[in-house]
């Protein structure tokens, strides 16, 4: 694998930010603030996370337009070419509904090369995105359930949904200048979802005939697969509503994997069938361009769930990638903690509560922070950064570069109203309880204390997450603190 010699310091930004600031300014700002030498484009994207401005209901930060974009979409901001979307029934979708003749790569990549600035598509499955399932044909691709129905995700061995995506890298790498692309899928699987909290039954899957083919090459016996789930959902939904079996939640579940070893064998299944996708997309982007990077994001799931973690195998994942983005995010990292901790106590945990098992979440993943109670208030150390980072270092053994992602101002906790007219123009989930307690958030110190912890762990780069349309420019300079500090 080929690696990035130089740090890498990119900036995931969406076409918001360039539509509302200009791009040259921008640009400008990115290099004087946040000493930024990469940019990762998003695009396609059908997320807040990376898409449109600030979520509503948060604060807007003191850049841009100031005001919220209610009706964000999202969709691929490039122009689009048909002749690469032939092999699937999804074919080209065309533009994001929003600035449809503004062609994001066309128009940044080379104003980001006459500053010396790499270019990055930063491709979002978003396979939960309700604005997906408005397209063309898209019931055509989504995952069945353990009862035979329709969920509501797509799958990632249906060929059409898989094509679709190689499509998209084609096209930008055929297209553009691209120096290289990072994927993002932030799908854990459905055993992981049954053990974490009470789920969306039409998320557990996929049965379709695409997998039950992949899995009677692999010996495993598809009927009691299924059963197995439909008890682990009927397990889930118990457990959630407050029941709680005769010998408890987690021997009961225990009692189920026994049962049907088919279950650990199908989240198996389920997972080499995303990394598959990741081996396919590594695979066109090279033989188009052997120069082409091509890497990763790790969602911040693996901080908090061994069992995630042990699907995210940074050693296998080097054998197809030149980088890896992990999400470190120190400082929303406590009040996601605090929650995934709570949620997982009502399910595979709900015979204890989130006091006990929180001591035990930080034996089993290494992690030494505050103590349960204060960790929406204080968010996670630098120190975590380093030691994750380290931990990704040894994991990919020189196969690959490590680029953290660094917390700067990442939303936490509620939305508050602030004005907005009704839940429903928002397009996120908001919470309208406005008595939440003063929660932690980022500063220009912590943003360049958790990059330099970075790059003191071995990182080769970092990514300024989760996009720009979130930050303030004073905490972005802390960035820019921590890497001309560097030797």
């Amino acid at each position: 694998m080929s690696i990035v010699p130089d740090r890498v310091v990119a900036m995931q930004i969406g076409a918001i930010s360039f539509v509302d600031e200009g791009v040259d300014r921008t640009l400008d700002i990115l290099a004087e603030r946040g000493a930024v030498n990469a940019l990762f484009l998003a695009t396609p994207t059908w997320t807040r996370g990376t898409g449109g401005r600030q979520i509503p209901g948060y604060p807007i930060p003191d850049h841009g337009v100031q005001d919220y974009d209610l009706g964000w979409v999202g969709g691929n901001y490039a122009t689009p070419h048909p002749q690469y979307y032939g092999n699937t029934v999804l074919g080209d979708v065309g533009r994001a509904p929003e600035h449809p003749e503004l062609d994001l790569l066309g128009e940044v990549i080379p104003k980001a090369r006459e500053r010396g600035m790499k270019s990055f598509a930063w491709m979002e499955e978003s396979g939960g995105a309700r604005e997906l399932r408005t397209y063309p044909n898209f019931a055509k691709v989504l995952e069945v359930d353990a009862w035979g129905r329709p969920g509501r995700r797509p799958c990632f061995n249906n060929p059409d949904y898989r094509n679709w995506h190689l499509g998209f890298v084609e096209d930008y790498v055929q297209s553009y200048e691209l120096d290289g692309l990072a994927w993002c899928s932030e799908r854990p699987g459905p055993l992981n979802m049954l053990m974490q909290g009470t789920v969306d039954v039409s998320e557990i899957g996929c049965f379709c005939p695409h997998c039950r083919a992949v899995a009677r090459e692999r010996g495993i016996d598809v009927n009691k697969a299924m059963q197995g789930y439909r008890e682990l959902v009927e397990w889930n939904q118990r457990v959630g509503a407050g029941e709680r079996p005769v010998d408890g939640a987690f021997v009961t579940f225990w009692r189920i994997l026994l049962n049907f070893p088919e279950v650990l064998a199908w989240q198996t299944l389920w997972t080499e069938s995303q990394r598959q996708l990741y081996r396919d997309i590594y695979g066109v982007a090279k033989a188009i361009s052997p120069e082409v990077q091509v890497g990763w994001h790790v969602y911040h799931n693996i901080s908090f769930s061994p069992f995630y973690r042990a699907d995210q195998d940074y050693t296998e994942m080097a054998k197809f990638s030149d980088f890896i983005k992990v999400v470190i995010y120190n400082n929303c990292a406590g009040p996601r903690f605090f929650t995934w901790v709570k949620s997982i106590c009502g399910a595979l945990f709900a015979d204890a509560e989130p006091e006990d098992v929180y001591p035990l979440m930080m034996k089993l993943l290494q992690l030494d922070e505050g103590s349960y109670e204060k960790l929406p208030q204080t968010g996670f150390t630098a120190d975590y950064v380093r030691r994750e980072t380290e931990r990704a270092v040894a994991g990919v053994g020189g196969q690959s570069a490590i680029y953290p992602g660094i917390d700067i101002d990442i939303p936490v906790g509620v939305a508050k109203q602030r004005g907005l007219e009704k839940p429903r123009d928002v397009g996120t989930k908001i919470n309208w309880d406005d008595n939440e307690g003063e929660l932690t958030a980022c500063t220009r110190e912590s943003v360049r204390d958790a990059t330099l912890a970075a790059f003191e762990g071995g990182a080769e780069g970092v990514v300024l997450s989760r996009k720009y349309s979130e930050m303030l420019l004073e905490n972005l300079s802390g960035a820019g603190d921590a890497v001309r500090s560097l030797p």
